[in-house]
């Protein structure tokens, strides 16, 4: 991938004209202060629907299926310019537009594409019900179990830290198929009807003052044969398809609103304020590096050369970047970055409000698989040090 690729340039051009006439206005844009979650949930919607007529609500999505079928240099272009245009994201949808797709399309068959993937990317809420209680980073420890029931799966058990679910249609579900099995064996994958008798959905009150998070708890709940994705004893592997998901190139757009904030930033720096402007151009240069590091990783994912050691290192380097960036922004502020959000002037990078995004940042280090998880997998596969031995 080149930046001087006349073709790039040309997209780029067309995609930020785009944006520049269709984003939403203060009025309609989701992190306007004051709307409750559901008026949230709405307004994404409705520019999800204004993403699609061009095709870049889910630009990695095949045609065929309803998506943009856009390569992934063209992708990246495309998160680089929406981030620049500071449009909003689309976060009530990233099970929906990024992980059910990409696990149907790998592992789903096609009455299960057909009927799932267009509403999914079309704006029908997904969840995903993999974490448990007991079960975080060590996922392959799962206790939630499956049994068979004619032609179908009856299942129960509780998941933890699913994000939107109290909104969710679907949800993508791992469970247990042979009691007998450990770690990553005898794994199952499900699709389950949120709105099915025995599912109880409870949300979770966050440091940010969202309760996006759920419990869900499943009781004796009934799955069709035809909601199985893959071999009911596979569900492990294809999981690892699902998780990829979270590795594509839309992290470029998160880089790109991070490296677009601190040119602000800097630039609104007045000439007296050395020690800031200091301190600015130093956090700029780390995203500099972080933005370099992305797409020497994106690159090297389109010729099919990059392991998971190197989105792992890419994982660490952006979140840790925000949450360090953010951290920067919130104490050069001072007191005024702790305005309550709803009353709050200044725009944030994600959600709207600096001091949601800053509390935010903790938890994604967290998610998508912890960085303490993911240091592990680069002293493994990157600098290929041996396992630990347990004493």
């Amino acid at each position: 991938m080149s930046v001087l690729d006349p073709v790039l340039a040309e997209f780029r051009g067309d995609v930020r004209a785009w944006f520049a006439d269709n984003a939403p206005s203060p009025k309609e844009d989701p992190r306007a202060p004051g709307i409750d979650s559901a008026e949230h949930l709405d307004r994404q919607r409705s520019w999800l629907t204004i993403l699609n007529r061009r095709g870049f609500g889910a630009p990695h999505v095949p045609v065929e299926w309803g998506g943009g079928g856009l390569d992934m240099a063209h992708q990246i272009v495309l998160f680089e310019e929406w981030a620049r245009a500071d449009a909003p994201t689309l976060d009530a949808f990233l099970i929906s537009l990024r992980h059910l797709p990409e696990t149907l399309l790998e592992a789903g068959t096609v009455e299960q594409r057909e009927r799932f993937i267009r509403q999914a990317i079309s704006g029908t809420v997904w969840c995903q019900g993999f974490s448990e209680p007991g079960a975080g980073s060590d996922l392959s420890s799962l206790r939630t179990k499956a049994v068979p029931d004619g032609d179908g799966w009856v299942v129960t058990g509780q998941k933890i830290w699913s994000s939107n679910a109290v909104f969710a249609d679907h949800c993508l579900l791992l469970a247990r198929t042979d009691p007998d099995s450990v770690r990553g064996e005898g794994i199952g994958y499900f699709i389950m009807d949120m709105k099915a008798p025995g599912v109880d959905v409870r949300p979770i009150g966050q440091i940010t003052g969202h309760s996006e998070f759920c419990e869900i708890f499943i009781d004796e709940v009934r799955i069709p044969g035809d909601c199985v994705i893959g071999d009911p004893s596979d569900g492990w592997r294809i999981a690892q398809t699902t998780l990829q998901a979270e590795r594509g190139p839309f992290g470029v757009e998160l880089i790109e609103r991070v490296v677009f904030n601190l040119e602000q930033a800097l630039s609104s720096t007045c000439s007296h304020e050395e020690a800031r402007s200091r301190e600015l151009t130093r956090m700029l240069a780390r995203a500099y590096a972080v933005r370099a590091l992305a797409l020497e990783t994106y690159s090297s994912m389109m010729d099919d050369e990059t392991s998971g050691g190197a989105a792992s290192t890419l994982k660490v380097a952006y979140t840790e970047l925000l949450q360090d960036a953010t951290s920067l922004l919130m104490l050069q502020r001072g007191t005024t970055a702790l305005i309550d959000p709803s009353v709050e002037h200044f725009q944030g990078w994600v959600s709207g409000h600096s001091s949601i995004d800053w509390l935010g940042s903790w938890g994604l280090t967290i998610s998508g698989g912890s960085n303490e998880i993911q240091r592990t997998i680069i002293a493994q596969r990157v600098l290929g040090l041996p396992r630990g031995v347990r004493r």
